[in-house]
């Protein structure tokens, strides 16, 4: 007859599966003290759009007391052209760039804004510390910073371990002060781009997260987490780039002038999009991990609501075949579908734009499929050193020919102990 296994013998196990699939080697007997350091280069290319090179460094030590620090160091580099928000068409139309210096034309493809470039770093510190056998409190604190946006989190949390450690409540509070200062001054909403109305000096945004989740061991394979997240958010959610197409009864691009504002050339009466000055979501995400003889399964879905009307779907699934020699493959397929803001629209009409209070055309806010499919190969060896590659095929679809983007991920991660 076999021995059961306790809670924490369990949880040893549980711990170590979740670390294989994430590719990141669970500490060993004897490496408090030590210091993990996972490292990472992510690429990331959008046909004919944005380009994105991002290493990330993670450093986590395990003390011997139980608690745990963990430092993480992000830095991304973006190139290329984005999409501005105004509708393809085989009439020409005119834009000014978000300076105000320059204009350009498109005639029947997708307008893009080539002048897109940033460069964006971040770090993130997070500290837990047991207050008892079976109590966790945790906390840290974020910083992000770009050409033209700044943000700045704190967060708090606390772990309960109940039923021999087999089951974990988890309570989490963040908050997030955002600063925003558009190149060349905040547009005004819904006045035409030709006539650049915009106002000086920046705009804020503050977040905050209420998070409430439970964590089960189900068996000495399977382990299962449900998660409950509301965030709220108050202040400038508009994107100050993006733009609507005013549109004729034809669906032609009209001119800025029959409007009496500045003509700048033909197709345009462009108009800066505006939203809403609050968002509050509604997150809800359940995950299953399955331990088999050496493989590890993760299936998890999310779904989310809010009150711009947006809701979506998220299924993610990964299966890491473990080798005996140190190799592991692990396929992975994710798939995101979304419906749209109850403010999106494509384009407007002239009747539209005297009456609108609120709207974006920008195709993050519409009718979306995703669809993620790739392969993670890796080695690791004895001394919990880990090298792997991850390549990934990303493909999006949706109501406007603007949304349909196909996409190569690709990344290196690296992973040791010192």
């Amino acid at each position: 007859m076999q021995k059961k296994l306790d809670g924490k013998q369990i949880g040893v196990g549980i711990a170590a599966a979740t670390c294989a699939l994430l590719g990141q080697p669970a500490l060993a007997q004897g490496d408090a003290d030590a210091w993990q350091f996972d490292s990472a280069v992510l690429y990331y290319s959008e046909k004919d759009r944005v380009t994105a090179v991002e290493p990330v460094v993670r450093g986590k030590k395990q003390f011997s007391d139980d608690s745990e620090l963990e430092l993480k160091l992000t830095l991304d580099s973006l190139t290329g052209a984005s999409h501005n928000g105004a509708i393809k068409s085989d009439k020409p139309q005119t834009f000014t760039s978000p300076s105000g210096g320059q204009q350009y034309q498109v005639t029947n493809e997708v307008p893009l804004d080539d002048s897109f470039k940033d460069n964006r770093v971040a770090a993130n510190m997070q500290y837990t510390r047991p207050f008892s056998r079976t109590l966790r409190w945790t906390a840290g604190m974020n910083f992000s910073n770009e050409y033209d946006f700044t943000s700045m989190g704190l967060n708090a949390g606390l772990l309960w371990d109940l039923n021999n450690k087999n089951t974990t409540l988890t309570f989490g509070l963040a908050h997030e002060a955002d600063t925003i200062d558009p190149v060349g001054g905040s547009p005004v909403g819904l006045t035409f781009q030709s006539d650049q109305q915009k106002t000086d000096g920046s705009e804020d945004r503050s977040i905050n997260d209420l998070l409430f989740g439970v964590t089960q061991v189900i068996n000495r394979n399977w382990l299962m987490q449900l998660n409950y997240n509301v965030s709220v958010s108050d202040g400038y959610h508009t994107d100050p780039y993006k733009i609507v197409t005013v549109v004729g009864a034809n669906g032609d691009p009209l001119e800025a002038e029959s409007f009496g504002a500045m003509d700048i050339g033909a197709g345009d009466a462009q108009i800066f999009e505006l939203r809403p000055d609050s968002r509050t979501k509604n997150a809800l995400y359940w995950e299953n991990r399955y331990h088999f003889n050496r493989d590890v399964l993760a299936v998890g879905y999310r779904f989310m609501s809010d009150d711009w009307g947006i809701t979506s779907h998220t299924l993610d699934v990964k299966y890491r075949f473990q080798f005996d020699n140190g190799w592991f493959l692990q396929p992975h397929v994710r798939w995101y579908d979304q419906g749209e803001a109850d403010f999106y629209q494509e384009s407007v009409t002239a009747a539209q734009v005297v009456s609108l209070d609120e709207v974006s055309a920008d195709y993050r806010l519409g009718n979306l499929t995703d669809t993620t499919y790739g392969v993670k190969v890796g080695k690791q060896w004895k001394n919990n050193q880990q090298l792997s590659l991850r390549v990934e095929s990303f493909q999006q679809s949706g109501d406007s020919d603007a949304s349909e983007l196909d996409a190569l991920i690709t990344q290196v991660g690296y992973t040791f102990y010192w």
